[in-house]
């Protein structure tokens, strides 16, 4: 049962998640995106070299054994997602951004995972099924964000105002419901939430959101520039790295470190989701 969830459920989750963003953007939101590539090559920067120096540091400076230190070292391989992308979208952060350096990030991953996976597992022999990524990045993210960009451009009944109004507020509702599925299928990392690994696992979030908000600060960026990079190199693909532990690699103890970063990542994000409503219900207000 938990196995359908997750094969099952999960995708459609987010992919209604990714329907949801694609009702609030429109081809001009890309080409400011293009207009701006030091925002791109910034962030991609973070996520691809700053992000795994940090677990590199986290992994000598903690001493941890293998199992969790190769787990962290693989999410931090791992970076983005369409979860960043809900996130940043619900948080009020600059989608188009988002999704952008999730689609570059992930035609690299293929790459770069395998020739950096050894530096803390010496013997892997890693392949990573690229065809097998692009189609998931696809299917989970661009497929439902183009459906719903194009709804919205030629859609002009007035009950379609609603239905993005009523999208809008259910995509919360699905971070909730892959929130739950993850739980879920994982029970067992409950009795592991006090352990060396979920430290690693939390502070490997906590300090890749203030690598991104010290990137955007050097970028001079704005709020929604700080929301955007503070996620999208804080937020790491956990699914990635459990594949990679338990199909690729065939080594499930690997996977406990992602697991438990699974379900500790949504602390922090939910936090910056609650603050970021709060704050924009209180701002028509003033």
């Amino acid at each position: 049962m938990s196995q359908t969830m997750l094969t099952i459920a999960l995708p459609l989750a987010l992919a209604w998640m990714m329907y949801c963003v694609g009702l609030t953007l429109t081809l001009a939101d890309f080409k400011r995106v293009a207009t701006f590539p030091k925002k791109i090559l910034a962030g991609l920067a973070a996520q691809l070299i700053g992000l795994p120096l940090l677990a590199y540091v986290l992994i000598h400076l903690l001493a941890l054994p293998e199992p969790i230190a190769v787990g962290l070292w693989l999410l931090a391989l791992a970076p983005g997602g369409a979860s960043s992308n809900a996130i940043t979208h619900l948080s009020g952060g600059d989608t188009a951004l988002s999704i952008s350096m999730t689609a570059i990030s992930s035609l690299i991953i293929p790459i770069s995972l395998p020739l950096m996976l050894p530096l803390v597992l010496s013997d892997a022999q890693l392949v990573i099924p690229v065809k097998m990524a692009i189609l998931q990045l696809t299917a989970v993210t661009f497929v439902p964000v183009m459906i719903g960009m194009i709804m919205k451009q030629y859609i002009k009944a007035l009950w379609f105002s609603s239905f993005i109004s009523f999208a809008g507020r259910s995509s919360l509702w699905a971070l909730f419901f892959t929130v739950t599925i993850t739980l879920a299928a994982n029970t067992k990392v409950f009795n592991q939430l006090f352990s060396v690994g979920s430290i690693a696992a939390i502070v490997l979030c906590l300090s890749g959101m203030i690598l991104g908000v010290i990137v955007a600060k050097a970028l001079r960026g704005d709020k929604r520039l700080v929301k955007t990079l503070a996620i999208e190199v804080g937020i790491q693909n956990a699914g990635t790295a459990i594949f990679v532990a338990v199909v690729q690699l065939q080594r499930p103890e690997l996977a406990l470190t992602p697991l438990l970063y699974g379900v500790l990542m949504n602390i922090p994000a939910l936090v910056i989701i609650h603050r970021s409503k709060r704050q924009a219900a209180i701002l028509p207000k003033s």
